[in-house]
């Protein structure tokens, strides 16, 4: 993480650690306070306030980083669950900001294949259809205009503010077994 070019890639590094299970965030963290001194300390410091669990490609984190840090959006829940009302699940999203619903999803390459690609929709579909709302996103987005990203991700979370909850028909909450 010291070695990162940048903080984001420095978060995007702990995050594929701790999704792989290869470190504990605690045991990290307290191995970096003990260091002094060393070129890139500060960004291995901050990177961890940053990093979850769960994401599942260095550009889910990417885009999720410029949600939080570019775009002032609140934190997302990564690739969590999401259930209908009745129990079924709907999908894991990418990213989910559960106060609004509002969904991102990172569509990588493999997202083109024509199985891949219908499988996306069909689960796009069933969120809206739930009651969320979802903005997708690809590498074209994250390198060549981020600006335009930005207003995409603002719009979208704005759009999701002001739905009318009392339509939704999703939860967080797992089906009683």
């Amino acid at each position: 993480m010291r070695l990162a070019s940048d903080l984001v890639e420095a978060v995007v590094f702990l995050d594929m650690m701790l999704t792989s299970r290869l470190v504990e965030l605690d045991e990290l963290q307290n191995y970096i306070a003990a260091k002094m001194g060393w070129n890139g300390v500060k960004q291995a410091r901050t990177a961890p306030a940053l990093a979850v669990t769960g994401s599942r490609s260095p550009p889910e984190t990417r885009l999720r980083l410029v949600w939080v840090l570019e775009a002032g959006l609140p934190t997302l829940l990564v690739n969590q669950p999401v259930f209908s009302l009745h129990g079924q699940l709907l999908g894991y999203p990418d990213g989910l900001e559960p106060e609004t619903g509002c969904v991102l999803e990172y569509d990588g390459e493999d997202h083109r294949d024509l199985q891949h690609h219908t499988s996306d929709n069909d689960r796009e579909e069933r969120f809206e259809d739930h009651g969320l709302t979802v903005m997708r996103a690809t590498r074209l987005n994250l390198g060549r205009d981020k600006p335009a990203l930005i207003a995409r991700m603002r719009r979208t979370y704005q759009r999701a503010e002001r739905r009318d909850r009392g339509l939704d028909r999703w939860t967080l909450d797992p089906p009683h077994r």
